[in-house]
């Protein structure tokens, strides 16, 4: 497989199992070391599924060595060459709409009845956008995207020889017609959201009767089918202490799932201003323990704990760095967690909006850590908002004077280990 520009190619190959790669062109000699670094990189993490010649090492990155797997690659030579930054991730709503009414929605302030969603064509323009700019990977998010009768179509038009295509589920629309839809539209894998192993907890912090059963029975048709699937879930203090996280753990990987993401608490959407329930630095070190463990098992399922991809240590925050979230009326955040807006679609281009963002005194790095967890960061940006406030809130509300600078994270390869 191979990924060209005029001044640089790279050519890979998986050999017993490893991946490995050359560069080729004008800039070969001044690559090859960083791009043995990626690789190292991706060959220390476990394979979580094979297709064929291909490598699939979480659900967050493309296969290697497939096309949209090798622009990755690329992508990242780019940016150590140039010393700018590209979005490798774009998480776009397609629909404010939900089944559900969880008690933790992080969705649930930025709904407004009164803005027109953008409509299929105005998504597809964001698509092709996004894909110009860089991103390798397309997730979309709601609401409950399965509500858009439009997805398919939308996942269908997402040009796999690019990027290859995720959405996250409550899991109730998983029915046998929808995962046949979605397969044939060319969706590569799909998460389902389950906050307990208790399905009764589940059901009950959702407000729908039944649905840890059907998201249980909606994953599995999806994998008769052929499709990837992760688990999405968070963990709390008391969920660390009784043993819940683990629990939900086995529970994914006795149930088939490839993959499952374990984020951290984080205060948004209806908790945006609970920061009581952040994890202390003890539980996350447990955390980390605990993914550590599962990723050195024979289990063949990959964890991905966020206490772990955006450390300090790790990749650190992909706001503003590696990714862009934009809600469903096309206001562009740096993450579906954080609030702050940079631009609309509406009326001004994607690459605008990511220019101006990432040339923000206080988004024109890399945070060591998530934002929406520092005090710092914080300080300025959400507890003067208002307990009523509606999102997102502008970045011009804010002054321009930087805060103080949490730690550079220097590399800029981490996103390659997972995570949104």
């Amino acid at each position: 497989m191979e990924e060209t520009y005029d001044f640089l190619h790279i050519d890979a190959s998986i050999q017993n199992g490893k991946l490995t790669a050359r560069a080729g062109g004008m800039l070969a000699a001044a690559a090859q070391p960083f791009l043995d670094y990626l690789v190292e990189i991706l060959n220390s993490l476990k394979v979580i599924a094979r297709q064929g010649e291909v490598n699939i090492y979480n659900l967050y990155n493309p296969p290697q060595p497939s096309k949209p797997g090798m622009r990755a690659l690329a992508r990242k030579m780019r940016e150590k060459i140039f010393g700018t930054v590209f979005p490798a991730t774009a998480n776009l709503a397609v629909t404010s709409k939900c089944q559900c009414d969880c008690v933790h929605c992080s969705y649930d302030l930025f709904k407004n009845t009164q803005r027109p969603s953008l409509s299929t064509e105005e998504l597809k323009a964001v698509i092709d956008d996004a894909l110009e700019l860089g991103s390798n990977l397309i997730i979309f998010v709601g609401g409950e995207p399965l509500l858009n009768p439009d997805i398919c179509e939308l996942v269908r038009y997402v040009d796999k020889d690019r990027a290859i295509v995720s959405l996250f589920t409550n899991g109730l629309l998983l029915t046998e017609e929808n995962c046949k839809k979605l397969v044939a539209s060319g969706l590569h894998c799909l998460y389902v959201s389950i906050d307990s192993p208790r399905p009764e907890v589940h059901n009950k912090l959702r407000a729908v009767k039944n649905l840890y059963e059907t998201a249980m029975e909606g994953a599995a048709r999806a994998r008769e089918h052929g499709l990837y699937t992760g688990l999405s879930t968070y963990a709390t203090s008391e969920s660390i202490a009784n043993g819940d996280t683990e629990k939900l753990i086995n529970i994914a990987s006795d149930a088939g799932f490839h993959e499952i993401t374990i984020f951290d608490c984080i205060p948004s959407g209806k908790y945006l201003k609970n920061t009581e329930m952040m994890l202390s630095g003890e539980e996350k070190e447990k955390l980390r323990a605990l993914a550590k463990r599962y990723h050195e098992s024979d289990r063949s399922m990959g964890v991905i704990a966020q206490a772990v991809v955006n450390a300090p240590d790790g990749a650190g925050c992909f706001g503003a760095y590696t990714q862009f979230y934009m809600t469903a009326y096309g206001d562009v955040n740096p993450c579906d967690f954080n609030p702050i807006c940079f631009g609309n679609v509406r009326k001004l281009p994607l690459a605008a909006i990511w220019h101006r963002m990432v040339n923000h005194p206080d988004f024109c790095y890399r945070y060591a850590s998530c934002r929406m967890q520092n005090p710092d960061y914080r300080a300025k940006y959400i507890d003067p908002l208002p307990d009523n406030v509606k999102l997102p809130v502008p970045i011009d509300n804010f002054d321009r004077q930087p805060i103080a600078r949490n730690e550079f994270k220097k590399g800029g390869a981490g996103e390659l280990a997972g995570g949104r």
